[in-house]
């Protein structure tokens, strides 16, 4: 086996809830007079976490957010996770037959990776080894939640691949001296290859990638 632990981005990685979200700010956004396409929304704010995306569309489009937003946001969000949430086709059977420890860090807050993780079964797999930058108050890029999961796990970086879906969440596993990998699902390789980040399509892959 090349690693000793795996430390898991939860959305886009484990739980298939990008697309659930990005629709969410579409419709909330468009209260305010902003028209942002799916694709757009997709390729600016994934990987992005919810104070960042706020910051980037008040610069961006010029309009002030009310203080309620994050409230409705939640409100819309969690109730369509309940609803609609699914799993990455394909990482049960990962996680089922991993021999190495692993772990789920990610820039979302503790409540929504706990309601994704019971909705879709994976629960189990991960509770107790689940770290948020909600928690430590250190978002991607910034590489805390990793080396926080690592240092549970008894692992130094060196021993560790961090699975992301983000640019932001590779920058951080770089800044903390991890190997990366990107599952790309259905965005486009090439903004991850061209810098010589390793990239799979199938979650399946994964179990041979890692040996």
């Amino acid at each position: 086996m090349k690693y000793k632990a795996i430390i898991f981005d939860c959305d886009g990685v484990l739980v298939d809830s990008e697309s659930i979200t990005m629709n969410v700010f579409i419709e909330l956004f468009s209260a305010y007079g902003v028209e942002m396409s799916y694709d757009y929304a997709i390729k600016t704010l994934t990987g992005k976490a919810f104070d960042q995306i706020v910051e980037y569309v008040q610069e961006e489009y010029q309009i002030t957010l009310n203080e309620d937003f994050e409230k409705q946001f939640r409100q819309k969000t969690f109730e369509a996770f309940k609803n609609d949430i699914q799993p990455i086709d394909g990482i049960k059977e990962v996680v089922a037959d991993l021999k190495v420890p692993f772990a789920v860090a990610s820039n979302g807050p503790m409540r929504k990776m706990e309601l994704n993780l019971k909705t879709t079964g994976l629960y189990p797999y991960f509770e107790g080894n689940m770290f948020s930058a909600y928690d430590l108050q250190a978002w991607k890029p910034d590489p805390k939640v990793f080396v926080t999961a690592a240092q549970h796990l008894g692992m130094q970086p060196s021993d560790c691949v961090v699975i992301e879906d983000s640019m932001s969440g590779v920058v951080a596993a770089q800044n903390g001296g991890f190997d990366v990998m990107v599952y790309v699902g259905h965005q486009e390789e090439e903004k991850y290859t061209s810098k010589g980040i390793k990239v799979f399509k199938d979650m399946k892959e994964l179990l041979t990638l890692i040996n």
